[in-house]
């Protein structure tokens, strides 16, 4: 009845789940065989590689993002 008056909390949002996402990723990916970290490194790359062919922005971001989340140097950057 009265939520209109209430202020939502600028603090809940999405950042958490993002947060939490490079936790856990940044956490995982030292401790992995290096040859399927390599692999993983050249697939992501070549997606980016792919995603910048694209006339979609979002798919550059989303690209970005995983390489960025996952500390693989974009490239270009």
């Amino acid at each position: 009845m009265y939520k209109s008056f209430v202020k939502g909390n600028p603090g809940v949002g999405f950042t958490w789940i993002i947060n939490l996402l490079i936790q856990i990723f940044s956490s995982i990916l030292p401790v992995i065989t290096p040859s399927l970290k390599k692999e993983l490194e050249d697939f992501l790359l070549g997606l980016y590689a792919r995603a910048k062919e694209t006339p979609n922005p979002w798919d550059d971001f989303l690209m970005k993002f995983l390489l960025r989340m996952l500390n693989i140097t974009v490239p270009g950057e």
